[in-house]
């Protein structure tokens, strides 16, 4: 009932609207008929309307009666023309002191008073006497059929059938809206075995069909306001009171049909050009991305471009494409020389260039790492302060994952500006270099520390043998000399692994010689060697008895 409501207001108000429209753009024309034959300055005028039906319009000034004073006794004399078998209508030219016009006789009576400055420019009074003419005899033949019982009672019965034909189309219309709803919530059950519109575990269908329900509904609603709208025409056009206004209707939706159609023909040539433009750039763009994809997988070989830059290449082309077919398409889009359109512009071009500022950087600053060949995804680097495994070099950020099992995303525009390491570019096939440093005191050998820290690398799960471990006196202090061990690791990703399992055994192999290791500083050498007492773990606590 509410839905019935709704739809009868709305098609009142579309009504309405035909209706004021239609006499909107009827008193426009003859402004502009006035408007071209200069016969009034001020353009003023008014129309005569009698049942709904057009009579004339009035435009001259009569001594002090204005044109709405004329329509208006104009339209009172018509509506008290007296009823008659037959009417003898007529036209009589008349001059009266300065003013040139004519009367409209009906049975002798005078009821319609021209002057020469109401015909329209591409009219004579005479010719547009006799239009007046021809209308008012149509009126008044409606207004005798208004008398007759039998053409009110066929008006009724031809009300009535269009309106049980109605009511079945507006049934139709709401069952043959549960139908496709119903069929694509069927062809959609998960239990009939129909996967359409998943990927993985995610489900569209249940946002398409909300979509897809409010644009059925959207449908439906336009639909029965349209049947609606005819109904309503079709009625008023069987009573000859209404029929003027039925026709203003009928009219109407007529004329905007008509125009839409004329558009749409004249959008044809257009809408060609658009389809034959965005079908080359379709073409050009599966070229494109039919070369590049060959030199990413590695079926083409090209000294310019690896699989990565290809790939970055690849959519900056394809992106291009597109973005200069849509320039060349613009002016062949229907309704781009509207201001609407122009507004529309304007405003998506308002967005873009205040939030284009920072994605530009982004944009920039990724190809800058791609084409620099810096790092690709799977390579182990640093990054600033981060370290980890790079994951995804994107075109806004670069995303890596650390020991931690932390991604971090890093935006492409700080990348220009930060220096990174990369572990993994020069690994194969001798490794990755990792390196540790160690403190000892003048008074040990440094042969002895040598063979130590070996030992300590030797006993170490993940360092190579080949190349074989090296240590290196980096530094002679004060106190006591720096050693650096270098090993070699497969995988940058065992890192700091492999740090902390050979810190462990260099600690273990000078304790067990009786070495101290001299971090940190010192401020005089200790009577007994700092170095740890032996250790064992707690025996585990044996189960009472039960």
């Amino acid at each position: 009932m509410v839905l019935l409501r709704v739809i009868l207001l709305a098609l009142c108000l579309l009504s309405v609207h035909a209706l004021a429209q239609a006499e909107k753009e009827e008193t426009a024309s003859s402004d502009k008929s006035v408007s071209e034959g200069g016969a009034l300055a001020n353009n003023e005028t008014a129309v005569v309307d009698v049942w709904g039906s057009h009579l004339l319009t009035v435009r001259g000034h009569y001594r002090h009666f204005t044109p709405k004073i004329r329509a208006q006794n104009i339209r009172d004399k018509v509506l008290a023309i007296d009823v008659s078998k037959n009417y003898d209508i007529a036209y009589a030219a008349v001059t009266e002191d300065d003013y040139t016009g004519a009367w409209i006789l009906v049975n002798d009576e005078r009821v319609i008073g021209l002057l020469e400055e109401d015909a329209p420019a591409n009219l004579t009074l005479q010719q547009y006497g006799e239009t007046i003419i021809e209308r008012l005899r149509v009126w008044l033949e409606r207004r005798d059929a208004q008398q007759k019982p039998q053409v009110f009672m066929f008006g009724l019965l031809y009300s009535a059938i269009a309106s049980v034909i109605f009511g079945g189309l507006i049934w139709l219309v709401f069952r043959g809206r549960e139908k496709v709803l119903h069929w694509l919530e069927h062809a959609n059950n998960p239990k009939t075995g129909v996967s359409l519109l998943q990927f993985g575990s995610l489900y569209l269908m249940p946002y398409l069909m909300m979509l897809l329900s409010g644009l059925i509904r959207l449908f439906m609603l336009l639909l029965i306001g349209l049947l609606g709208y005819l109904w309503l025409a079709y009625v008023m056009r069987q009573f000859p009171y209404t029929i003027g206004y039925g026709q203003r209707l009928t009219d109407y939706i007529v004329e905007l049909v008509a125009k839409i159609g004329l558009g749409i023909l004249h959008s044809i040539p257009d809408l060609i050009m658009v389809g034959i433009i965005f079908w080359l750039a379709k073409v050009v763009s599966d070229i494109v991305r039919n070369i590049f994809m060959r030199i990413e997988k590695g079926r083409i070989r090209s000294h310019l471009f690896d699989a990565e830059t290809a790939k970055a290449t690849r959519r900056v082309i394809v992106v291009l494409v597109w973005l200069f077919s849509v320039v060349i398409a613009y002016p062949y889009i229907p309704g781009s020389e509207t201001e609407a359109f122009k507004g529309v512009s304007v405003f998506l071009g308002l967005i873009v260039s205040l939030g284009s500022a920072g994605i530009v950087s982004q944009l920039l600053g990724g190809l800058i790492v791609v084409y620099s060949r810096a790092f690709q995804p799977g390579e182990y680097v640093r990054i600033g302060e981060y370290e980890g495994t790079v994951t995804a070099v994107g075109v806004l950020s670069t995303k890596v994952k650390t020991i931690k099992k932390e991604e971090i995303t890093i935006p492409n525009a700080v990348l220009l500006n930060a220096t990174s390491t990369n572990y993994t570019r020069l690994s194969k096939p001798e490794g990755v270099i990792v390196s540790t440093t160690v403190t000892i005191g003048y008074d040990t050998p440094w042969p002895q520390v040598h063979h130590l820290l070996l030992g300590a690398a030797a006993a170490t799960e993940g360092v190579r043998e080949q190349p074989e471990p090296q240590v290196r006196q980096i530094a002679l202090s004060d106190w006591y000399v720096e050693y650096r061990l270098l090993v070699h690791i497969d995988e940058p990703e065992l890192k700091v692994a492999v740090l902390s399992e050979l810190h462990q055994h260099i600690q273990d192999a000078f304790a067990e010689a009786d070495l101290q290791i001299m971090s940190p500083h010192f401020m005089a050498q200790p009577e007994q060697p700092l170095v740890p007492a032996p250790w064992s773990p707690p025996a585990a606590s044996k189960k009472s008895e039960s």
